[in-house]
Protein backbone atom coordinates (compact mmCIF):
# COMPACT_ATOMS: atom_id res chain seq x y z
CA UNK A 1 0.00 0.00 0.00
CA UNK A 2 1.20 2.95 -1.28
CA UNK A 3 0.14 5.01 2.24
CA UNK A 4 2.59 3.16 4.09
CA UNK A 5 6.11 1.64 4.27
CA UNK A 6 5.55 -1.56 5.85
CA UNK A 7 9.09 -3.11 7.63
CA UNK A 8 9.22 -6.45 9.19
CA UNK A 9 12.04 -6.96 11.77
CA UNK A 10 13.58 -10.35 13.38
CA UNK A 11 15.68 -9.24 16.14
CA UNK A 12 17.78 -12.59 16.45
CA UNK A 13 19.74 -13.73 19.23
CA UNK A 14 22.83 -13.21 17.27
CA UNK A 15 21.48 -10.82 14.51
CA UNK A 16 19.47 -8.46 13.41
CA UNK A 17 17.10 -9.02 9.67
CA UNK A 18 15.22 -6.56 8.19
CA UNK A 19 12.86 -6.09 5.04
CA UNK A 20 10.28 -3.89 3.22
CA UNK A 21 7.10 -6.29 3.15
CA UNK A 22 4.27 -6.13 0.28
CA UNK A 23 0.45 -6.57 0.91
CA UNK A 24 -1.59 -8.90 -1.22
CA UNK A 25 -5.26 -8.81 -1.70
CA UNK A 26 -8.07 -11.33 -2.85
CA UNK A 27 -7.25 -13.42 -0.60
CA UNK A 28 -5.04 -11.34 1.63
CA UNK A 29 -1.67 -12.26 1.98
CA UNK A 30 1.74 -10.99 2.82
CA UNK A 31 5.02 -10.76 1.07
CA UNK A 32 8.61 -10.21 2.23
CA UNK A 33 10.59 -7.98 -0.49
CA UNK A 34 14.73 -8.12 -1.30
CA UNK A 35 16.39 -6.66 -0.15
CA UNK A 36 16.73 -8.73 2.95
CA UNK A 37 19.11 -6.67 5.37
CA UNK A 38 21.06 -8.20 8.21
CA UNK A 39 23.13 -6.93 10.93
CA UNK A 40 25.45 -8.81 13.11
CA UNK A 41 25.78 -7.52 16.38
CA UNK A 42 29.07 -8.76 16.45
CA UNK A 43 29.98 -5.65 13.81
CA UNK A 44 29.08 -3.31 16.61
CA UNK A 45 32.28 -1.90 18.45
CA UNK A 46 29.86 -2.50 21.66
CA UNK A 47 29.44 -6.00 21.52
CA UNK A 48 30.70 -7.91 23.79
CA UNK A 49 31.85 -11.72 22.70
CA UNK A 50 32.45 -12.86 25.91
CA UNK A 51 28.93 -11.63 27.21
CA UNK A 52 27.28 -13.54 29.69
CA UNK A 53 23.56 -13.38 30.44
CA UNK A 54 22.24 -13.34 33.74
CA UNK A 55 21.75 -16.80 35.35
CA UNK A 56 17.83 -17.43 34.32
CA UNK A 57 16.50 -17.90 37.99
CA UNK A 58 16.87 -14.34 38.52
CA UNK A 59 16.13 -12.93 35.33
CA UNK A 60 13.03 -14.92 36.03
CA UNK A 61 12.09 -14.05 39.33
CA UNK A 62 12.89 -10.13 38.41
CA UNK A 63 10.90 -10.84 35.22
CA UNK A 64 7.66 -11.77 37.74
CA UNK A 65 8.54 -8.49 40.31
CA UNK A 66 8.18 -6.37 37.49
CA UNK A 67 11.41 -4.84 38.29
CA UNK A 68 14.36 -5.47 36.27
CA UNK A 69 17.68 -4.07 37.29
CA UNK A 70 19.95 -4.00 34.24
CA UNK A 71 23.67 -5.14 35.18
CA UNK A 72 26.46 -3.21 33.51
CA UNK A 73 27.03 -5.57 30.95
CA UNK A 74 24.05 -5.77 29.88
CA UNK A 75 23.44 -1.91 29.35
CA UNK A 76 26.60 -2.15 27.76
CA UNK A 77 25.51 -4.93 25.15
CA UNK A 78 22.21 -3.13 24.60
CA UNK A 79 24.33 -0.72 22.77
CA UNK A 80 25.41 -3.26 20.10
CA UNK A 81 21.80 -4.12 20.04
CA UNK A 82 20.49 -0.49 19.11
CA UNK A 83 23.21 -0.10 17.20
CA UNK A 84 22.26 -2.97 14.91
CA UNK A 85 19.19 -2.25 14.63
CA UNK A 86 18.82 1.53 13.71
CA UNK A 87 22.17 0.93 11.20
CA UNK A 88 19.69 -2.12 9.30
CA UNK A 89 16.25 0.40 9.44
CA UNK A 90 18.34 2.72 8.22
CA UNK A 91 19.63 0.65 4.93
CA UNK A 92 16.24 -0.48 4.33
CA UNK A 93 14.69 3.03 4.77
CA UNK A 94 17.26 5.12 2.61
CA UNK A 95 16.95 9.04 3.20
CA UNK A 96 13.92 11.75 2.42
CA UNK A 97 10.75 8.91 3.57
CA UNK A 98 7.65 11.08 3.57
CA UNK A 99 5.42 7.67 3.96
CA UNK A 100 4.16 6.72 7.49
CA UNK A 101 6.84 4.04 8.12
CA UNK A 102 5.06 1.14 9.92
CA UNK A 103 7.18 -1.37 11.79
CA UNK A 104 6.93 -4.95 13.34
CA UNK A 105 9.28 -6.65 15.07
CA UNK A 106 10.14 -9.49 17.40
CA UNK A 107 12.68 -10.18 19.60
CA UNK A 108 13.34 -13.60 22.04
CA UNK A 109 12.55 -13.80 25.72
CA UNK A 110 10.03 -12.37 27.89
CA UNK A 111 8.62 -8.70 27.59
CA UNK A 112 8.05 -6.40 29.70
CA UNK A 113 4.28 -5.15 31.01
CA UNK A 114 4.22 -2.96 27.96
CA UNK A 115 5.86 -5.05 26.00
CA UNK A 116 8.16 -2.33 25.08
CA UNK A 117 11.40 -3.93 26.29
CA UNK A 118 12.77 -7.14 27.40
CA UNK A 119 13.11 -8.43 30.62
CA UNK A 120 14.13 -11.78 30.42
CA UNK A 121 16.35 -13.39 27.63
CA UNK A 122 18.53 -16.84 27.82
CA UNK A 123 21.27 -15.92 25.51
CA UNK A 124 21.18 -12.02 25.78
CA UNK A 125 21.32 -9.00 27.73
CA UNK A 126 17.52 -7.65 29.35
CA UNK A 127 16.63 -4.30 27.62
CA UNK A 128 13.51 -2.87 29.88
CA UNK A 129 13.45 0.38 27.67
CA UNK A 130 14.56 -0.71 24.02
CA UNK A 131 11.60 0.98 22.37
CA UNK A 132 12.27 3.82 23.94
CA UNK A 133 15.69 4.15 22.85
CA UNK A 134 15.52 2.53 19.41
CA UNK A 135 12.70 5.23 18.84
CA UNK A 136 14.44 8.32 20.06
CA UNK A 137 17.15 7.03 17.97
CA UNK A 138 15.45 6.66 14.69
CA UNK A 139 14.00 10.54 15.40
CA UNK A 140 17.45 12.26 16.11
CA UNK A 141 18.42 10.33 12.88
CA UNK A 142 15.77 11.99 10.70
CA UNK A 143 12.75 9.59 10.87
CA UNK A 144 9.74 11.78 11.29
CA UNK A 145 7.05 9.87 9.64
CA UNK A 146 7.93 7.13 12.16
CA UNK A 147 4.66 5.49 13.75
CA UNK A 148 4.72 4.48 17.17
CA UNK A 149 6.24 0.60 17.61
CA UNK A 150 3.41 -0.92 19.28
CA UNK A 151 5.00 -3.42 21.00
CA UNK A 152 7.94 -6.61 20.79
CA UNK A 153 6.48 -9.55 19.44
CA UNK A 154 7.18 -13.08 20.23
CA UNK A 155 9.61 -13.76 17.78
CA UNK A 156 8.35 -17.50 17.78
CA UNK A 157 4.21 -16.04 17.55
CA UNK A 158 5.62 -13.59 14.37
CA UNK A 159 6.99 -17.13 13.39
CA UNK A 160 3.07 -18.54 13.79
CA UNK A 161 1.67 -15.00 11.89
CA UNK A 162 4.23 -15.59 9.15
CA UNK A 163 3.27 -18.99 8.06
CA UNK A 164 -0.43 -17.92 8.31
CA UNK A 165 -0.39 -14.78 6.75
CA UNK A 166 2.40 -15.23 4.31
CA UNK A 167 2.36 -16.19 0.47
CA UNK A 168 4.31 -19.57 0.74
CA UNK A 169 3.29 -19.82 4.28
CA UNK A 170 3.14 -24.01 5.61
CA UNK A 171 0.46 -22.77 7.64
CA UNK A 172 -1.78 -21.72 5.12
CA UNK A 173 -4.98 -24.66 4.35
CA UNK A 174 -5.04 -26.51 7.44
CA UNK A 175 -6.68 -25.21 10.74
CA UNK A 176 -3.94 -26.72 13.17
CA UNK A 177 -0.35 -26.67 13.10
CA UNK A 178 2.62 -26.99 15.17
CA UNK A 179 5.40 -24.77 13.96
CA UNK A 180 9.55 -25.49 15.26
CA UNK A 181 11.88 -23.18 14.33
CA UNK A 182 15.80 -23.55 14.94
CA UNK A 183 17.98 -20.44 15.06
CA UNK A 184 20.64 -19.51 18.06
CA UNK A 185 17.51 -20.26 20.22
CA UNK A 186 14.31 -22.00 19.46
CA UNK A 187 10.85 -20.52 18.42
CA UNK A 188 7.28 -22.40 18.84
CA UNK A 189 4.20 -21.59 17.60
CA UNK A 190 0.65 -22.63 17.26
CA UNK A 191 -2.33 -22.48 15.11
CA UNK A 192 -5.66 -23.98 16.37
CA UNK A 193 -9.11 -23.46 14.96
CA UNK A 194 -7.32 -21.59 12.29
CA UNK A 195 -6.08 -18.87 14.38
CA UNK A 196 -2.80 -18.07 15.49
CA UNK A 197 -2.52 -19.22 19.28
CA UNK A 198 0.44 -17.65 21.16
CA UNK A 199 2.30 -20.16 23.59
CA UNK A 200 1.95 -17.55 26.52
CA UNK A 201 -2.07 -17.60 26.17
CA UNK A 202 -1.61 -21.52 27.02
CA UNK A 203 1.03 -21.05 29.52
CA UNK A 204 -1.49 -22.68 32.09
CA UNK A 205 -1.35 -26.40 29.34
CA UNK A 206 1.78 -25.80 27.49
CA UNK A 207 5.62 -25.00 27.96
CA UNK A 208 8.22 -23.28 25.43
CA UNK A 209 10.70 -25.67 23.97
CA UNK A 210 12.82 -23.50 26.34
CA UNK A 211 11.20 -24.40 29.39
CA UNK A 212 11.38 -27.78 29.32
CA UNK A 213 13.99 -29.67 30.54
CA UNK A 214 14.78 -33.26 28.34
CA UNK A 215 15.92 -35.12 31.07
CA UNK A 216 17.71 -33.81 34.89
CA UNK A 217 20.90 -32.24 32.79
CA UNK A 218 19.98 -31.06 29.45
CA UNK A 219 16.70 -28.96 28.60
CA UNK A 220 15.52 -29.28 24.99
CA UNK A 221 16.51 -25.47 23.68
CA UNK A 222 19.84 -26.67 24.65
CA UNK A 223 20.01 -30.25 22.71
CA UNK A 224 17.83 -28.50 19.31
CA UNK A 225 18.80 -25.22 19.41
CA UNK A 226 21.88 -24.14 16.93
CA UNK A 227 23.71 -22.96 19.29
CA UNK A 228 23.34 -26.06 21.73
CA UNK A 229 24.35 -27.94 18.92
CA UNK A 230 26.89 -26.24 18.06
CA UNK A 231 28.38 -26.17 21.27
CA UNK A 232 27.80 -29.84 22.14
CA UNK A 233 29.61 -31.03 18.98
CA UNK A 234 32.63 -28.60 19.61
CA UNK A 235 32.78 -30.45 23.41
CA UNK A 236 32.68 -33.94 21.01
CA UNK A 237 35.62 -32.79 18.45
CA UNK A 238 37.77 -30.47 21.35
CA UNK A 239 36.91 -27.00 20.02
CA UNK A 240 35.30 -24.02 21.61
CA UNK A 241 32.68 -22.05 20.60
CA UNK A 242 35.13 -19.50 19.55
CA UNK A 243 36.84 -21.43 17.49
CA UNK A 244 33.97 -23.57 16.68
CA UNK A 245 32.71 -20.04 15.10
CA UNK A 246 35.82 -18.65 13.41
CA UNK A 247 36.33 -22.49 11.29
CA UNK A 248 32.23 -21.87 10.11
CA UNK A 249 31.09 -24.84 11.53
CA UNK A 250 27.57 -24.56 12.33
CA UNK A 251 23.89 -26.39 12.08
CA UNK A 252 24.38 -27.34 7.98
CA UNK A 253 28.10 -27.72 8.55
CA UNK A 254 27.21 -30.67 11.24
CA UNK A 255 25.28 -32.49 8.85
CA UNK A 256 28.03 -32.26 5.61
CA UNK A 257 30.54 -33.85 8.37
CA UNK A 258 27.80 -36.33 9.47
CA UNK A 259 26.99 -37.21 5.67
CA UNK A 260 30.89 -37.49 4.77
CA UNK A 261 30.60 -40.45 7.79
CA UNK A 262 32.22 -38.52 10.45
CA UNK A 263 31.54 -40.04 13.48
CA UNK A 264 30.78 -37.53 16.07
CA UNK A 265 28.57 -35.48 13.59
CA UNK A 266 26.77 -38.93 13.15
CA UNK A 267 26.50 -39.14 16.42
CA UNK A 268 25.55 -35.49 17.06
CA UNK A 269 22.93 -35.57 14.58
CA UNK A 270 21.55 -39.22 15.63
CA UNK A 271 20.82 -36.89 18.91
CA UNK A 272 19.22 -34.56 17.44
CA UNK A 273 16.37 -37.54 15.97
CA UNK A 274 15.79 -38.52 18.65
CA UNK A 275 15.31 -35.28 20.76
CA UNK A 276 13.57 -33.72 18.05
CA UNK A 277 11.00 -36.84 18.00
CA UNK A 278 10.29 -36.84 21.34
CA UNK A 279 9.61 -33.17 21.47
CA UNK A 280 6.74 -33.97 18.17
CA UNK A 281 5.13 -36.60 20.34
CA UNK A 282 5.37 -34.31 23.30
CA UNK A 283 3.29 -31.66 21.78
CA UNK A 284 1.18 -34.06 20.31
CA UNK A 285 0.65 -36.01 23.59
CA UNK A 286 -0.03 -32.33 25.07
CA UNK A 287 -2.71 -30.95 22.77
CA UNK A 288 -4.55 -34.71 22.65
CA UNK A 289 -4.28 -35.23 26.47
CA UNK A 290 -2.61 -32.73 27.87
CA UNK A 291 0.92 -34.01 29.68
CA UNK A 292 1.29 -32.42 33.56
CA UNK A 293 4.02 -34.73 34.01
CA UNK A 294 6.43 -32.48 31.76
CA UNK A 295 9.35 -31.46 33.78
CA UNK A 296 10.18 -27.65 33.69
CA UNK A 297 13.50 -25.60 34.60
CA UNK A 298 10.82 -23.38 36.89
CA UNK A 299 10.33 -26.84 39.14
CA UNK A 300 7.71 -25.19 40.83
CA UNK A 301 5.42 -24.66 37.94
CA UNK A 302 3.07 -28.06 36.76
CA UNK A 303 1.27 -28.03 33.64
CA UNK A 304 -2.84 -28.71 33.73
CA UNK A 305 -4.07 -31.48 32.34
CA UNK A 306 -7.76 -29.45 31.19
CA UNK A 307 -7.73 -27.01 28.42
CA UNK A 308 -9.85 -26.01 25.85
CA UNK A 309 -8.60 -27.83 22.76
CA UNK A 310 -8.15 -31.40 23.99
CA UNK A 311 -8.61 -34.09 22.13
CA UNK A 312 -7.71 -32.50 18.88
CA UNK A 313 -4.78 -33.13 16.84
CA UNK A 314 -2.00 -30.98 14.48
CA UNK A 315 -2.84 -31.79 10.90
CA UNK A 316 0.86 -30.39 9.71
CA UNK A 317 3.84 -30.03 12.07
CA UNK A 318 6.25 -26.83 10.11
CA UNK A 319 10.50 -27.41 10.73
CA UNK A 320 11.50 -24.03 9.88
CA UNK A 321 14.48 -21.92 9.76
CA UNK A 322 17.69 -23.52 9.83
CA UNK A 323 16.39 -27.04 10.63
CA UNK A 324 14.11 -26.22 8.19
CA UNK A 325 16.66 -25.83 5.15
CA UNK A 326 17.95 -29.30 6.72
CA UNK A 327 14.90 -31.23 6.40
CA UNK A 328 14.60 -31.49 2.80
CA UNK A 329 17.69 -31.05 1.09
CA UNK A 330 18.17 -35.04 -0.25
CA UNK A 331 21.93 -35.29 1.28
CA UNK A 332 20.36 -35.12 4.39
CA UNK A 333 17.29 -37.03 4.42
CA UNK A 334 18.22 -40.25 5.79
CA UNK A 335 19.99 -37.88 8.78
CA UNK A 336 17.16 -35.99 10.07
CA UNK A 337 13.68 -36.69 7.58
CA UNK A 338 13.52 -40.42 7.75
CA UNK A 339 14.57 -40.85 11.31
CA UNK A 340 12.22 -38.74 12.93
CA UNK A 341 9.23 -40.00 10.79
CA UNK A 342 10.11 -43.82 11.85
CA UNK A 343 11.16 -42.47 15.60
CA UNK A 344 7.47 -40.39 16.07
CA UNK A 345 5.41 -43.23 14.44
CA UNK A 346 6.81 -45.61 16.41
CA UNK A 347 6.13 -43.24 19.80
CA UNK A 348 2.69 -42.76 18.70
CA UNK A 349 1.89 -46.32 18.11
CA UNK A 350 2.93 -47.55 20.84
CA UNK A 351 1.54 -44.74 23.30
CA UNK A 352 -1.42 -44.67 25.22
CA UNK A 353 -2.95 -42.37 23.11
CA UNK A 354 -6.76 -42.72 22.28
CA UNK A 355 -7.24 -45.08 18.92
CA UNK A 356 -8.80 -42.50 16.99
CA UNK A 357 -6.04 -39.66 18.18
CA UNK A 358 -3.52 -42.54 16.47
CA UNK A 359 -5.38 -43.02 13.40
CA UNK A 360 -5.05 -38.91 12.83
CA UNK A 361 -1.18 -39.11 12.47
CA UNK A 362 -0.44 -42.92 11.18
CA UNK A 363 -1.62 -44.89 8.14
CA UNK A 364 -3.14 -47.96 8.14
CA UNK A 365 -0.25 -49.77 7.98
CA UNK A 366 1.00 -47.63 11.33
CA UNK A 367 3.81 -45.30 9.84
CA UNK A 368 3.65 -41.76 10.05
CA UNK A 369 1.62 -39.47 7.80
CA UNK A 370 4.60 -38.58 4.82
CA UNK A 371 2.69 -35.26 5.01
CA UNK A 372 2.78 -34.39 8.32
CA UNK A 373 6.27 -32.85 8.90
CA UNK A 374 7.12 -30.24 6.31
CA UNK A 375 9.76 -27.85 6.14
CA UNK A 376 9.07 -23.88 5.80
CA UNK A 377 9.72 -22.02 2.59
CA UNK A 378 9.30 -18.53 4.49
CA UNK A 379 13.21 -18.58 5.97
CA UNK A 380 12.33 -15.32 7.36
CA UNK A 381 8.83 -15.76 9.22
CA UNK A 382 9.34 -14.17 11.90
CA UNK A 383 10.03 -10.22 10.17
CA UNK A 384 7.15 -11.25 7.84
CA UNK A 385 5.19 -12.15 10.71
CA UNK A 386 6.15 -8.90 12.61
CA UNK A 387 4.70 -6.95 9.84
CA UNK A 388 1.72 -8.63 9.41
CA UNK A 389 0.83 -7.40 13.17
CA UNK A 390 2.14 -4.06 12.86
CA UNK A 391 -0.38 -3.55 9.80
CA UNK A 392 -3.52 -5.38 11.53
CA UNK A 393 -2.11 -2.58 14.60
CA UNK A 394 -2.23 0.46 12.04
CA UNK A 395 -5.50 -0.45 10.53
CA UNK A 396 -6.96 -0.04 14.22
CA UNK A 397 -5.29 2.63 14.35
Amino acid sequence: MDEIMLIGIDGGASKVLVHKVAILINPMRFVALKPFIEVTYNSSEFYNSNFKPIVLSRQIKEHKSGSVTQAKTEVAQEKAFLESFSKAIRTILGNNVTQDVVIGMGLPGLKTADKRGISAMANGPRMPKFLDKLEKQLQAEGYKTLFPIHEIGSDADYCGLGEQWGDDGGMRGVDSAYYFGVGTGIADAMLLDKKSVPFDACSSWIAKTWEMMANEEESYENLLSAKGIQTRYGKMIGMSQEEMEKAEIYLWQIYERAFDGEEAALEMVKSIAQSLSELFYHRIRTLAVGSPETTLIEESRVLNVEHEHLGKVFERIVVGQRLGDIWEFKNFVPLLLDPVNEKLGRMIHSSDLPAEIKSLYLTKTNRLRDDLITHSELRHAPALGAAVDAYLEWIEQ
